[in-house]
């Protein structure tokens, strides 16, 4: 399995980087970021070389920082080519890591859990802590 990550700037970047020093070297994992030099067809050529290392061998993940980005609309235009290439949105670094615990213990990928992890993250922490003070009172 393959993973790709690819935004603007350098997030898709440093987000791998974050995902590695958490859990260690992902293999077969690399990340792209579109820069102020490039343009879409520049991207584009980046991402395809790293698509063609894998393709036809084992599953290609490709996970954007945005839907209707440049990043993200380069990887929905490969998918015409590539049509096995599973594309997700809405890069995050627990859906890094949840890809990367799923591929470590050899299971099959699965988006769902990908996504729900990335979800999942997202949490205002003010009300959590909130909640759990609340909680605790009731307790008393």
């Amino acid at each position: 399995m393959a993973l790709i990550l690819m935004s603007h700037g350098n997030m898709a970047i440093e987000t791998l980087k974050s995902a590695e020093l958490i859990i260690g070297e992902l293999p077969e994992t690399t990340a792209l970021g579109l820069q102020k030099s490039d343009g879409p067809e520049t991207l584009k050529a980046k991402v395809e070389t790293e698509i063609k290392k894998y393709y036809g061998k084992e599953p290609v993940f490709l996970i954007v920082d945005l839907l209707g980005g440049t990043p993200g609309n380069v990887a929905v235009s490969l998918t015409q080519d590539y049509p096995e290439m599973h594309v997700i949105s809405g890069l995050n670094l627990p859906m890094v890591i949840n890809y990367a615990n799923q591929k470590f213990i050899g299971t099959d990928i699965k988006v769902d859990d990908i996504m729900k992890e990335g979800k999942d993250g997202i949490v205002d922490v003010n009300a959590f802590i909130k909640a759990d003070s609340d909680e605790d009172d009731e307790d008393e």
